[in-house]
């Protein structure tokens, strides 16, 4: 049955913009057979059975994962597939086959019924976590767990669409976006989800407008509805008039040319106008992402962040482990560097089996090199797993959360010991491999010149660099609004370390989310920023902005805002600057 209009007058409601571009057209509202969890089997006498059917739910899911994976293959060449092969990774790993199989076998409970719970309780550890990339891996999670009870049950869905549609979903996964037939989507309007999702990522690569709403959606639109979806602002508009139609269409044609504008920068050398070089690296989270890093042209991985390989499984890694997945990133991107950040659990991100109980303020308490220095057995199977993968590409360490000298000497003393220790095991490892610190506290950011002379390079997390010189947790809703790295006294404490790189000729990197501030860009190369590292859906915008860029007028922005005293002024400043200088990036700001 239909459900009842919301509304005959245009709605406007606000979401969040997945990927870029205007979508106007109506709702087809895809709804794969609802499952009732609560009612899955317990008390299941023939655990074989149960056995048998989840190891066959599993071969099915695998083969639904290559279809997809064949078929994005066919029309997109690869650039998709090493999302698809990860899916497949995580189906085929047998300590998470056996944890479920232990559950139906403890529980006496049917396959279906064990999938839900251990994945179920998989998906709400990360999705409780504070760090977006994290809890957007929830999603996958979620994803895999549906498609392997729905094999279970013998439940299949359609993914035919009749006419050009806008597809609203509760979520969407890889294989669902690529399913649908592409000539017939406008965009995607999804209850969850997130900027770094992996539906969000397909949609950014086919170009579809995306929007998540957070309101459930959903269960409220119907087929027919008339909608239209700004993935720039995130702006969702339900029943619009015609005037507002006709507005959006004429912005829909001007971004058309934009996108197409931006083809162009793909190959282009990442320099400003008057030819200084800027280096653009790309932040990744999974080895597999390095194909996406290679496609937009980065100049390599500026941060591997490491944490997933161990949380993913909620136990430490065996050294082999990590050898595997560091090496396969660092081949793949060779010759370009890999920089690999070691692990930062702590804060939001613990393993059961180190989790501190009742921690009264887990950010600044027992995390990054904090933890690794306490657990130098963890760390060391790390460092021997990076120092071996060294061998096989650019590898550079990366230290989190550094505040003091001490801990510095203290992890050149263990890398030394891992060193020595695959010596007197023959085990060929890269020597002298770079070591790098992010600068990350006040501590580290105001002795960056005598930090600078322990390690080889900087990397500037700007994330929880302003979070601690302001004293703001971003997460809470009642001060969130105060974050803003365009804080001066944030700026100031940049530019301290990026001089004290370039007193020493160091490389100085800026790895946090303010990297891609478009608006932020001109101003670090202002402050002599060279190296910016991001999410790879970043790297061709900011090419753009970069190329049209004049070193002399970014220092004199820099000298500008200098003198102003408030967040907003700066940011407003800056973003007059951008604006000036690059009339068309209204699709960025």
């Amino acid at each position: 049955m239909k459900n009842k209009q919301v509304s005959d007058k245009e709605i406007i409601m606000q979401g969040i913009a997945a990927s870029p571009g205007i979508a106007l057209g109506n709702v087809f509202v895809f709804r794969p057979y609802p499952l009732n969890l609560s009612e899955l089997e317990l008390g299941i006498e023939d655990v074989e059975k149960e056995f048998l059917m989840f190891e066959n739910a599993i071969a099915r899911v695998i083969e639904q994962l290559e279809f997809a994976q064949n078929e994005s293959e066919l029309r997109y060449g690869n650039q998709f597939s090493e999302i698809f092969e990860s899916q497949k990774a995580f189906l085929r790993d047998m300590d998470l086959v056996n944890e479920i199989k232990r559950e139906i076998k403890d529980s006496s409970s049917s396959a279906a019924h064990g999938v839900s719970k251990i994945l179920s309780e998989k998906s709400d550890y990360f999705i409780n976590m504070e760090n977006t990339y994290f809890r957007e891996r929830a999603y996958d999670i979620i994803d895999l767990k549906q498609k392997l009870i729905r094999a279970l049950l013998g439940i299949d869905y359609d993914y035919q669409l009749n006419s050009p549609s806008i597809v609203v979903a509760e979520m969407l996964s890889p294989s669902d976006t690529i399913q649908f037939n592409r000539n017939f989507i406008l965009g995607f309007l999804t209850d969850q989800g997130g900027k770094t999702s992996h539906a969000a990522i397909l949609a950014r690569g086919l170009r579809i407008p995306s929007v998540v709403n957070g309101y459930n959606l959903s269960h409220v639109l119907h087929d027919g509805d008339s909608i239209i979806l700004d993935g720039f602002k995130g702006t969702i508009i339900i029943n619009p008039t015609e005037e507002t139609k006709k507005r959006y269409h004429e912005l829909k044609k001007e971004y058309d040319r934009f996108e197409k504008g931006l083809d162009r920068y793909i190959k282009q050398p990442s320099e400003t106008a008057d030819g200084e070089k800027i280096t653009l690296l790309a932040n990744i989270e999974f080895a597999h992402e390095v194909s996406i890093v290679q496609k937009n042209k980065a100049a390599g991985v500026g941060l591997f962040r490491t944490e997933s390989i161990f949380i993913r499984e909620q136990e430490e890694p065996t050294e082999e482990t990590q050898f595997q997945i560091y090496k396969q990133a660092a081949a793949k991107i060779a010759p370009l560097p890999l920089v690999i950040r070691t692990i930062d659990l702590g804060g939001d991100k613990f393993l059961d089996s180190y989790n501190p109980e009742n921690e009264p303020n887990p950010f600044l308490g027992w995390r990054a090199i904090r933890f690794c220095l306490d657990q130098p057995d963890v760390f060391k199977s790390q460092l021997r797993a990076i120092l071996r993968a060294g061998v096989s590409g650019n590898v550079k360490i990366l230290i989190p959360m550094i505040s003091a000298v001490e801990e510095i000497i203290h992890t050149k003393a263990i890398i030394k010991e891992a060193e020595n220790e695959l010596t007197q095991k023959h085990i060929a490892f890269k020597k002298d491999i770079p070591l790098g610190i992010m600068i990350e506290t006040p501590a580290a950011a105001i002795s960056a010149s005598m930090l600078a002379d322990y390690v080889d390079f900087f990397s500037i997390g700007t994330n929880d660099l302003t979070q601690y010189v302001l004293a703001i947790d971003r997460t809470n809703e009642k001060v969130s609004q105060s974050y803003n790295t365009f804080n001066p006294a944030v700026l100031e404490l940049i530019f301290r370390t990026i001089e004290a790189g370039r007193e020493r000729n160091m490389e100085v990197a800026l790895c946090g989310e303010f990297a891609a501030a478009p608006s932020a860009i001109p101003l670090l190369i202002g402050m002599g920023l060279r190296s910016l590292s991001m999410s790879p859906v970043y790297l061709v915008e900011a090419k753009k902005i970069i190329r049209a860029l004049d070193i002399k007028a970014c220092e004199q922005l820099f000298e500008e805002v200098r003198v102003l005293h408030q967040a907003q002024e700066i940011e407003q400043r800056c973003q007059k600057f951008l604006k000036a200088n690059i009339p068309d990036l209204k699709f960025l700001i």
